[in-house]
């Protein structure tokens, strides 16, 4: 073979090697990157911002008006009221079946929201705790115990109601026939000091919704009326002068709550400090 042939071969021979590497490049799959574990994927980069949780709204559902929760909430409280006088007639019977219908009224109550104003969550959690308590005290036809419930659930029940509009009745009325079932309670029990807070708590509540039945039209007789009783119930140091005293109260008050009733009737405005409620009771 001559030495011209030999370059010949060596280079077909090359050439042919060469080829054989392109095809291969060809045809082969690349090279995969390797995976990381899903721990590693899942860290957020250094830059990326912190997620933020949000709320879906609410599909299909319709928000009742204000007026409704007012509606709904008063009817509530006319239970409680039936509720107070049957638990302390030991009507159990009747008392159970109010109680059913309160609880239907107020499981309808907007869930709580934190991020909502009106709508207290803590309110909420107390509305559940006393209804568990007077439906124990129903069933162990304990008369103490049911009453107190009833008025826990009074006074939330009417500060829940008070959310939802400001007209008519003032506020402060609901709040002194709550603390008046207070001294009640406190008083047939003995313990001074509740008593105590309880009596100062009422006057409080009647300085601010004095001015507002003053400037109605013949409020002034239930004004010096309600002081008169009042002043009567700071100076009393007896159990027996505290229960007499109880009755007055409650013919004062439903004179007031008349009062308001035939202003709302005549189409009047209010006027005054006091922040009011709409009357439907």
């Amino acid at each position: 073979m001559t030495k011209q042939t030999t370059v010949v071969v060596i280079f077909l021979a090359a050439l042919t090697f060469a080829g054989f590497v392109i095809v291969s490049n060809l045809v082969s799959p690349p090279n995969p990157k390797p995976v990381l574990p899903k721990s590693a994927t899942a860290l957020p980069s250094p830059t990326s911002t912190p997620p933020v949780a949000s709320v879906p709204p609410a599909q299909g559902k319709s928000t009742p008006s204000d007026g409704v929760w007012r509606a709904e909430l008063g009817e509530a409280q006319n239970l409680l009221e039936r509720l107070h006088k049957e638990v302390t007639d030991n009507d159990w019977q009747n008392a159970q079946t109010h109680f059913a219908e309160f609880e239907r009224k107020t499981q309808q109550l907007p869930a709580p929201q934190l991020n909502h104003p009106d709508i207290s969550p803590v309110l909420q959690d107390f509305l559940a705790l006393y209804r568990v308590q007077l439906s124990r005290a129903l069933n162990e036809r304990d008369s103490a115990k049911g009453r107190f419930a009833v008025n826990q659930l009074y006074g939330i029940v009417s500060e829940q109601r008070a959310r939802f509009g400001t007209r008519g009745l003032p506020l402060e009325y609901q709040r002194i026939r709550f603390l008046l079932r207070e001294v009640e309670m406190w008083n047939e029990t003995g313990d001074d000091e509740m008593l105590r807070v309880r009596k100062a708590a009422l006057q409080d509540a009647w300085k601010d919704m004095r001015p507002v039945v003053l400037a109605r039209r013949n409020g002034g007789e239930q004004v010096k009326n309600l002081d008169g009783l009042l002043e009567k119930l700071a100076r009393a140091s007896q159990a027996s002068e505290i229960t007499q005293l109880l009755p007055e109260f409650d013919k004062e008050l439903d004179l007031v709550n008349n009062l308001f009733q035939r202003q709302a009737r005549s189409g009047g405005t209010l006027n005054g400090s006091a922040k009011t409620t709409e009357d439907d009771e």
